[in-house]
């Protein structure tokens, strides 16, 4: 067998283990090699050989195995089977060992008993003596059990001495008889009744310097609980018959009940107990501390009846299912009599097969009502006395094991990069994908309900702390991320790393302190807040992931760009489209609003306008909705937008990826409504601000969308980014014939249109090119900036402008020609055409020439001339025809090209009308 002969071979090679150079023939990637087996199957049975004791296994990345049984014959014995590191593997043979907490092993310590944890600890540790308290739960839940713990606990921590006694008294053998129950607890004196022959001490006594532990104590009648008085109060207890002087006793006392305190004992009673422990029902835990009270307890019967166990996994899953009314203390029963009976069936052998045929009559009767009790698990468990039980519990523990195996790797790349052979770049990038593909396990495979409530809590105070620092720290992020660090911080493990890992950690986190300052303060100052909050034990580690995280994600700065938002009703409907489009886009384009069924258009309002105020600065906003809520939640924040708002209904991933295509190739949000409209059944309604208006400067040109798109990236050069003015290119036939109708007017606070040719839009100052080339515009521009900025700044914009606007910029910026030659070649055609026309051309149409002749004559090498005149050919046109064709002859020699008759006319236009028109657009 493959697993033997894997056995074999570790057991061979751990002789020439050498701890200062470690061989890759203990990875499992070298076993899965050299034994012809799948990687997985290959981890898969060294990870059991680890569960069975069998081998040794160090954390580090990559993982090692070793023999260990050769180990300890080579080196030393090993107190565990797991360690982090080979510097932990070694820290072994110094003998030092850490202080024990005997509660750390008591399955739900760091869950369910998490709190009653905390109040036995507070009771043990207070000072003089500690402090009474009552456990309360119902029977079978482990109170006698926790009360002996108590008493390991208080030894091993020196709060008693080492043979401290235990003393155990049960209050309800002396419910009738509460002089027999007096006598028990105090001791009595000679003749204090008929037959006390002798002084003799009561259990008080007998646990003096130790722990009295008084069960069932809801059995003492008013007057029994009244005798305790005294010692409550004073810390002395009377003997029976004892009147003149009583004895001080220091005992540690722990009262136990199933009942309800305030319907059985009295006021006064309880009162004098400080501290009352609640400990949970079995089935109101988790079903993963359920899973691992089945398998201690299986474990503890294999260790009793000295055979390994063999445990079926639908009898796991059904009595994981099965409804245990008496809690722990039946489910330990069940167990018993499951092992017994397989036991009795297969007498003593190496191992014992345990199914379902072994459970008891009243289990089996359910077993049609757990039908549904199935599990993922498709192997066999074994186990036996040598089976390592705090390894086999956590491996059952797949989220916690994941997220321990991730911080291992940061960790180890981190190294990597500080022995300067990987550059911080590509460590960064692949530390980001591994954090990536443990949030998608986490929150895709995730299928614990009774973790549920934690995670909406979590996530809820998330979302709250990162919205409240945003704006303070100036970025922004997305919402999906806070989803997955909700999912982080339910399942990553309290445990804290060992020393080495926790060096390194530390290093890191000073690393990532210095290299990203801003996030690094934001994510203190999260897990901070979240720490009061939450009584989350927040480590380094967290913090290290969490900034790893969030710049994966990306950080945003507050910038004019299009923002975009999901709202949908449901649990994570907004969050997981939103997650989808993103990843997909490459980029954070969508923030995600899950929302309750029964929310108010004024609540979800609300949201919106508290995202507008946190994005100020945005251009504008897309919300995407999923249903009800656009024909109702414009009206409650339209009057507060400053922004142009869209809302678009019956989102889906679909339409998200549609509308941050177009987000990201920068569309304006009024064009992918619309356009979306006539593809997709939706509504949309768009919400023009009110008030604050982003300014603009409009460019166009009557040559086409592209000169004008190139003229608006020579203006964006001239004016500095700081004054907010947005430059826009426009079609100037959209202009000259909508006005004012256009919607760019309604977005923007529009201050000069520069271009070719007036559109003449009433109440807006135009710009000539021509001016701005000749650099008599300047004044013009001067006059709109001065209200914005200071007279230093208003010059430097204007000696940009005297340097971005010169002939030769703009021609080179509206052509892929030799500028100088073009240049040399229009300014022959007007030569030549000024003198067979015997007329004088104006500056200001020689300058629109050199633009439109200069795009004309890269049209006519594409072969993309106009072929169709749109406008009236007058007599006068034809006049001119050809002078014009015989001066351009000049540019069709040098370019061999043929210049058609519609272009002509629009040459004549440029020169000698008052408009001009063209039908096509042409992009450059």
């Amino acid at each position: 067998m493959r697993k033997d002969d894997l056995l074999t071979f570790l057991k061979n090679q751990t002789d020439f283990f050498d701890p200062h150079d470690v061989s890759d023939i203990f990875t499992a990637g070298h076993l899965a090699g050299r034994f012809a087996l799948r990687r997985n199957t290959a981890s898969h049975y060294l990870n059991q050989l680890v569960a069975q004791g069998v081998l040794i296994k160090i954390n580090t990345r990559p993982v090692y195995f070793l023999h260990k049984a050769s180990f300890e014959q080579q080196f030393y014995r090993l107190s565990r089977t797991e360690f982090a590191s080979v510097d932990e593997l070694l820290a072994e043979s110094d003998g030092g060992k850490q202080q024990h907490d005997h509660f750390s092993l008591l399955i739900g310590h760091e869950g369910s008993l998490r709190k009653p944890i905390e109040q036995l600890k507070t009771a043990l540790f207070y000072p003089d003596g500690g402090l009474p308290l009552l456990i309360t739960g119902d029977s079978g839940t482990g109170k006698s059990y926790l009360a002996q713990l108590m008493h390991e606990y208080a030894i091993a921590q020196g709060l008693i001495g080492a043979d401290a006694p235990f003393v155990t008294l049960n209050c309800a053998q002396y419910a009738s008889n509460p002089e027999l129950l007096a006598a028990n607890l105090f001791g009595y004196v000679k003749g204090a009744f008929t037959g006390a022959t002798t002084d003799k001490a009561g259990a008080f006594e007998a646990a003096d310097g130790g722990i009295l532990f008084l069960d069932e104590v809801h059995r003492l009648h008013a007057e029994g609980q009244e005798k305790l008085f005294t010692w409550l109060d004073r810390g002395e207890i009377y003997r029976l018959g004892e009147t003149a002087c009583g004895h001080a006793v220091s005992v540690r006392l722990i009262f136990a009940t199933t009942e309800d305190i305030h319907s059985t004992f009295l006021t006064t009673f309880i009162r004098r107990i400080p501290i009352q422990v609640v400990l949970p029902e079995l089935e109101s835990r988790s079903r993963k501390e359920k899973e691992a009270l089945i398998l201690q307890f299986f474990w503890l019967e294999a260790k009793k009846v000295g055979s390994g166990l063999s445990l079926s996994p639908r009898l796991l899953s059904v009595l994981s299912h099965y409804v245990f009314r008496g809690n722990v203390g039946e489910l330990k029963n069940v167990i018993k009599y499951v092992v017994a009976s397989a036991f009795a069936k297969q007498g003593a052998g190496p191992t014992l097969s345990v199914t379902i045929h072994d459970l008891p009559e009243p289990v089996m009767a359910q077993l049609p009502a757990l039908s549904e009790a199935v599990t993922d698990r498709q192997d066999d468990i074994l186990l036996d006395e040598k089976t390592c039980l705090p390894w086999l519990l956590q491996s059952q523990d797949a989220a916690r094991m994941l997220i321990h195996d991730l911080q291992l790797s940061v960790l180890a790349l981190f190294e990597k990069y500080r022995s300067a052979h990987h550059v911080w770049d590509d460590i960064e990038l692949r530390i980001g994908n591994e954090i990536e593909e443990l949030f998608d396990r986490l929150i895709f495979d995730s299928r614990d309900k009774a973790s549920s409530q934690m995670l909406l809590l979590v996530t809820s105070q998330v979302r709250e702390e990162f919205y409240r620092l945003e704006k303070s720290y100036s970025v922004q992020f997305n919402g999906n991320c806070i989803y997955a660090i909700g999912h982080y911080l339910v399942h990553r493990s309290n445990v804290e790393p060992s020393k080495l890992n926790a060096e390194v950690c530390k290093q890191l986190d000073r690393f990532l302190e210095q290299k990203y300052p801003l996030l690094y303060l934001f994510c203190d100052e999260v897990l901070t807040s979240l720490t009061r909050r939450l009584d989350l034990n927040i480590q380094a580690m967290d913090r290290v992931l969490l900034l790893l995280w969030l710049n994966k994600t990306g950080v945003q700065t507050s910038q004019l760009v299009t923002k975009a938002v999901i709202l949908a009703h449901g649990y994570a409907t907004a969050s997981s489209i939103a997650n989808v489009a993103n990843r997909l886009l490459k980029q954070t384009v969508y923030e995600s609003f899950d929302m309750p069924l029964d929310v108010t258009p004024e609540a979800i309002a609300q949201q919106v306008t508290q995202y507008v105020e946190r994005n100020a600065q945005a251009s504008s906003l897309v919300i995407l909705v999923d249903m009800g809520s656009l024909n109702d939640i414009h009206q409650y924040f339209s009057h507060r937008v400053t922004m142009p708002v869209a809302i678009i209904n019956n989102v889906s991933t679909r339409m998200a990826l549609y509308v941050g295509e177009r987000i990201l190739q920068g569309d304006y949000l009024e064009n992918i409504a619309s356009d979306i409209a006539t593809d997709l059944p939706v509504e949309h309604k768009i919400i023009w601000p009110e008030r604050n208006k982003p300014k603009a400067i409009i460019t166009t040109c009557a040559t086409g969308i592209g000169a004008a798109s190139n003229l608006c990236s020579l203006l964006k050069a001239s004016i500095p980014q700081e004054l907010g003015i947005e430059v826009v290119a426009y079609e100037y036939e959209t202009l000259a014939e909508n006005k004012r109708r256009e919607p760019i007017f309604s977005r923007f606070d529009v201050l000069a249109l520069v271009g070719t040719l007036d559109p003449n839009i009433p109440d807006v100052p135009y710009i000539p090119l021509d001016t701005l080339i000749s650099g008599q515009g300047n004044e013009t521009l001067l006059g709109l900036f001065g209200a914005l900025t200071g007279p230093e700044e208003v010059k430097q914009i204007n000696e940009r402008i005297v340097k971005n606007f010169s002939l030769r910029r703009v021609i080179e910026s509206v052509t892929i020609l030799d500028t100088g030659k073009v240049i040399n070649q229009v300014e022959q055609f007007l030569t030549r055409y000024q003198h067979l026309a015997a007329i004088s051309v104006p500056n200001d149409r020689k300058v629109a020439l050199y633009v439109h002749v200069s795009c004309l004559i890269e049209r006519l090498i594409r072969q993309a001339a106009i072929q169709v005149y749109g406008g009236r050919r007058a007599q006068c046109q034809r006049n001119h025809l050809s002078a014009l064709r015989e001066a351009f002859s000049v540019i069709e020699s040098s370019y061999s090209v043929k210049i058609p008759e519609a272009e002509l006319f629009y040459i004549h236009d440029i020169l000698h009308l008052e408009t001009e028109f063209l039908q096509y657009d042409q992009e450059f």
